[in-house]
């Protein structure tokens, strides 16, 4: 009875896709209508100069891949950065964000954005409390990283015409990086970049107020719940891995390397429901029904084609840690990362190394494009 209770439980979680294959894809449909009357609203509002800066070809793989991670004082942006829009810009733009992710996907990417402010805080701070001993170079140099930090400091880039229902949506700055690749109908999220720095606020007002803090907590119960010799297979090392190469698009690892860690097939039912809560969490930054199909593209490559893999201690999960979850269909680390003593600060990458940026949609809509010609 329990694991038939555990099954119907992972049937739910995974949605209308598992149960309906076609639920999703009729959904997508909706989905893509909405985002594009949303896209074509926001293009309205903008003048010529504004459409001329966020507007791309869709064939423009360097700026649709020219997301990062880090500061633009580090990593500078192309597009329309959200600071120069007026109210009335900013309100559609933002339907247009709200239309491209899920409810999610949404908070997640404003409280990033306003994490920025905390950041700013803590820069203005040291440079005054370094007054006179910091020196003209390294003030400039604080006072510039100061500035970046402003929740304003977002770059939006839309490639092709939404209208034509094949389009690809890009925003971007420090610590947030959202895509969304429509391809007659069928909604491809990948890849995403979410972050943060503090994980947790330690004070004020806000004191207490977490992001991410439901992908940390799905982990800690499946690591919560392995066994000896799971962990055995799992544990890659002690020691956490880089996570500077997560700024960009180039980190994606060799996938023709030979997968390391413990396989999703060894693990028991109740760990399996576990490892699919996680993998939603993920992945629920997209709208409902492109997760609902990506869901179902990764039980469709079977459990023996997931692995796992992590890096750090795995007995605290608010030490430095890297967690790994590969698949044909999909591609996540999540690592804790920051100051040794003080490890608040967490970085997420989410890849589908089968359709990345909707690659494989798109390759079949130029080619069946030109045998029309």
């Amino acid at each position: 009875m329990k694991y038939f209770i555990l099954v119907l439980l992972s049937t739910i979680l995974t949605g209308a896709a598992h149960a309906h294959p076609d639920h999703a894809e009729t959904g997508m449909q909706h989905e893509a209508a909405a985002m594009a009357a949303a896209a074509a609203d926001f293009l309205v509002t903008l003048d010529e100069d504004q459409r001329s800066s966020v507007l791309f070809d869709l064939s423009d793989t360097e700026a649709r891949e020219g997301w990062s991670n880090l500061p633009t004082t580090m990593a500078p942006r192309s597009g329309l950065q959200i600071a120069t829009l007026n109210d009335t810009q900013r309100i559609a733009l933002h339907r247009l964000l709200a239309r491209g992710l899920s409810s999610e996907g949404y908070g997640d990417a404003m409280h990033i954005m306003t994490l920025e402010t905390y950041l700013r805080a803590g820069v203005e701070a040291a440079i005054a409390e370094r007054g006179e001993d910091l020196s003209d170079e390294d003030r400039e140099r604080a006072t510039s990283r100061m500035e970046a930090n402003d929740p304003e400091n977002y770059w939006v880039r839309i490639f092709g015409d939404p209208a034509s229902g094949t389009w690809s949506l890009v925003l971007d700055g420090h610590h947030l990086a959202v895509t969304a690749t429509v391809v007659e109908g069928r909604i491809a999220f990948t890849p995403v970049f979410l972050g943060n720095n503090p994980q947790t606020i330690q004070t004020g007002t806000y004191a207490g107020r977490r992001s991410l803090q439901h992908e940390l907590d799905r982990v800690a119960d499946l690591m919560a719940s392995l066994e000896t010799e799971q962990m055995d297979e799992l544990v890659q090392s002690d020691d956490t891995r880089d996570s500077a190469r997560f700024a960009g698009p180039d980190w994606v690892p060799d996938m023709e390397a030979a997968p390391v860690g413990l396989s999703a097939a060894d693990l028991n039912a109740e760990q399996q429901i576990m490892l699919t809560y996680a993998i939603r969490e993920f992945i629920g930054t997209a709208t409902m029904a492109a997760a609902d199909a990506q869901m179902a593209r990764i039980e469709a490559d079977g459990l023996d084609n997931i692995m796992l893999a992590w890096w750090g201690d795995y007995t605290d999960l608010s030490r430095r840690f890297m967690l790994r979850i590969t698949g044909p269909s999909l591609h996540i680390d999540f690592t804790r990362t920051g100051r040794e003593d003080r490890p608040n600060h967490f970085h997420i990458v989410i890849r589908d190394p089968s359709n990345e940026y909707g690659s494989d949609w798109l390759r079949t809509h130029y080619e069946e494009a030109h045998a029309e010609e």
